[in-house]
């Protein structure tokens, strides 16, 4: 009985043990990965999405793929979590005449759907789904 019951606890120890080395606690309980996808209802090519530091001066691309006017783009994955600032560059169908727009986007890690738009007076408005 004593023989089993020591067999079990080494085998619970190494199964604690190799789940350990599978990767960071707390990647079990948060995702630290946000995966992005664009549905593109502006009517513009999307060309490029950008993530910008708080104080603006550092620019890190995200998306440099076109999105074309009605497409739905592929995911992008990152790892970032926290309070953003994006920008957006847009463009005619002919990429000509780049316009740029920011928005504020809050990354919590797993998997997010924005949709752009254009409002009435021509600005930009997304919406998380």
């Amino acid at each position: 009985m004593k023989s089993i019951a020591l067999r079990l606890s080494l085998i619970v120890v190494i199964a604690a043990c190799c789940l350990a080395l599978t990767g960071c606690i707390s990647h079990w309980f948060e995702d630290s990965t946000t995966r992005l996808q664009i549905e593109n209802r502006t009517g513009s090519d999307i060309v490029e999405i950008d993530i910008l530091s708080k104080d603006g001066k550092t620019v890190r691309p995200w998306i440099q793929d076109t999105i074309k006017a009605g497409e739905i783009s592929r995911v992008y994955e990152e790892d970032w979590v926290g309070d953003f600032s994006g920008r957006i560059l847009y463009a005619n169908s002919l990429g000509i005449g780049v316009q740029k727009g920011y928005f504020d986007i809050e990354l919590s890690g797993g998997s997010i759907y924005l949709v752009f738009t254009r409002n009435e007076d021509g600005t930009l408005h997304f919406e998380s789904r």
